[in-house]
């Protein structure tokens, strides 16, 4: 947060200057130079006081928002000395106030701030309904020593990491978890979606037909593998092999296919699809390419059990 700079005088400039003002005045005209010099002081004093009392208006410099992968679950620590925060998270996700015999699981967006001159703290800010966030704990120290270099270098870019969180618990006790992948491949390469939210990544679902689609693959990697990314799904129908007509899901990313689910997964994962796509309004997921030498770039989705 950075304050708005004032161009205009300090009042103890102001004062000094009606001072020497009532001073001359005193000098020059007497007795009756000092009356009016003192009812200027007295003027100039209560307008800075009340100058002095307004507000200097904040202008908010806020990160932008990194999405982050969720094929992870990882705990945090510090919670007890965060709950009124925690709560009022609670509150706003809520409908109703929590009472003593709430078990709650409410879901929350966290983002993960690398503290300066600590390089091995993480700390952990839910966000609220206005955008601003409070701190419901740290990753643990392995884990931050773990993840720290990567956001620190999200800072210095002036982004801040973001994940999915859940709040458990009840009774001003409330524990938090994050959905957040393993460090090795935290990063979406693909994140012009920004915080889309994406089905769950639980496991890995391979995508078929990738030798058809290798120059999109190859140019949306850039010769990074292995890639994360998100991908899109979008309802298709088998054009050829035995279940020809059958519907299935095409995998789009950045709006060119890549390939399909087979018969078998595009029927377990259609109507989930659907309903995701009615919630959030797009069907997204995560999915990692990995060079596989002669048979070329593979594509594996992250959906959930």
């Amino acid at each position: 947060m950075t304050m708005q700079q004032r161009t205009e005088p300090s009042p103890a400039a102001v004062l000094i200057a009606v001072a020497v003002l009532a001073l001359v005045l005193t000098v020059a005209f007497g007795p009756l130079g000092f009356v009016i010099g003192l009812a200027l002081f007295a003027l100039m004093f209560i307008g800075t006081k009340n100058k002095s009392a307004e507000p200097i208006a904040a202008a908010r410099t806020r990160s932008r928002l990194r999405r982050l992968s969720t094929a992870g679950r990882v705990s945090i620590v510090g919670e007890s000395h965060h709950q009124d925060a925690i709560t009022e998270v609670v509150r706003l996700a809520t409908t109703h106030t929590p009472g003593p015999d709430d078990d709650t699981s409410v879901p929350a967006v966290a983002v993960l701030v690398p503290e300066a001159g600590n390089r091995s703290a993480v700390r952990v800010d839910l966000l609220r309904g206005d955008g601003s966030a409070v701190t419901a704990g740290y990753l643990r120290g392995d884990q931050a020593g773990e993840y720290e270099p990567l956001l620190r270098e999200l800072a210095e870019r002036g982004e801040v990491g973001s994940c999915p969180a859940r709040i458990v618990g009840g009774d001003q006790r409330y524990g938090v978890h994050l959905h957040l992948g393993a460090p090795r491949l935290l990063l979406l390469d693909h994140d012009a979606l920004g915080t889309a939210p994406t089905l769950p990544a639980e496991q890995q679902v391979p995508v078929v037909g990738e030798h058809a689609h290798q120059y999109v693959l190859h140019r949306v990697v850039d010769g990074r593998t292995p890639a994360h990314v998100i991908a899109e799904l979008r309802d298709i129908r088998i054009a050829r092999g035995s279940h020809v007509g059958e519907h299935t899901l095409e995998v789009l990313l950045e709006g060119e296919s890549i390939g399909q689910l087979t018969f078998a997964m595009g029927l377990r994962y259609w109507d989930m699809a659907q309903e995701w796509r009615a919630r959030t309004g797009r069907a997204l997921c995560e999915a990692v390419i990995t060079n596989e030498g002669t048979r070329g770039l593979q594509a594996n989705l992250l959906l959930p059990r």
